[in-house]
């Protein structure tokens, strides 16, 4: 049996993506990293001791009873929030979940074909936009992708200025685009010519 050429399992692509699938495509993703970072605020104390997990439990205890009052004193509300956020600090909370943002989107582009879990559902793909046909995207392209994204999504202030590029720029080009020459395209698999299909 002959095999088949490795070209008919390659993808092609189909053009440029509508904007409402790349954004719904992000919105996956980004729903799924803010489930992920909540599971890391629930662990992340049990790991790092006793002391820390207790003192997380009171934290979030206080936040729960004032929640459950019908009118919860505001005071006391700010005081225990800004107490939440201070812990947050010290067990460098908001660095651990910028740093695994910016680990999915680097993986994501280096081991899954420029896919992430959004974009392959609409089958996404990262392509090359330096001009040379065909290459595919270095190292360098995916950090600089990924750690743009990573920051978007825990910084709201990026977050917006790169939803605003994106949505006002002709190429539909974010941030992330546009710093590491790279664009999103749609692919499909590319179709056999039967007259070409080798005999069994």
């Amino acid at each position: 049996m002959t095999q088949e050429p490795s070209n008919d399992r390659k993808a092609m692509s189909e053009g440029p993506v509508p904007v409402s699938l790349r954004l719904i495509a992000f919105a996956m993703d980004f729903v799924l990293l803010i489930f992920i970072s909540m599971l890391i605020m629930l662990y992340l104390p049990k790991i790092l001791g006793e002391q820390t997990e207790n003192e997380f439990d009171n934290l979030t205890s206080r936040v729960a009873e004032l929640f459950q009052q019908s009118e919860p004193n505001q005071r006391e509300l700010d005081s225990v929030l800004r107490d939440l956020q201070y812990f947050q600090e010290r067990i460098n909370y908001n660095l651990i979940v910028t740093l695994f943002f910016v680990f999915y989107f680097v993986q994501a582009e280096l081991f899954w074909g420029g896919k992430s879990i959004g974009k392959a559902t609409f089958s996404l793909t990262t392509k090359n936009n330096t001009g040379e046909e065909a290459s595919a995207i270095t190292f360098r392209q995916i950090l600089i992708r990924s750690v743009i994204k990573g920051l978007s999504c825990s910084f709201a202030l990026l977050g917006i200025a790169n939803l605003l590029c994106f949505l006002l720029n002709k190429q539909k080009k974010s941030l992330h685009d546009l710093a590491s020459k790279t664009t999103t395209d749609r692919v499909r698999p590319k179709s056999v010519d039967p007259k070409t299909q080798p005999e069994q």
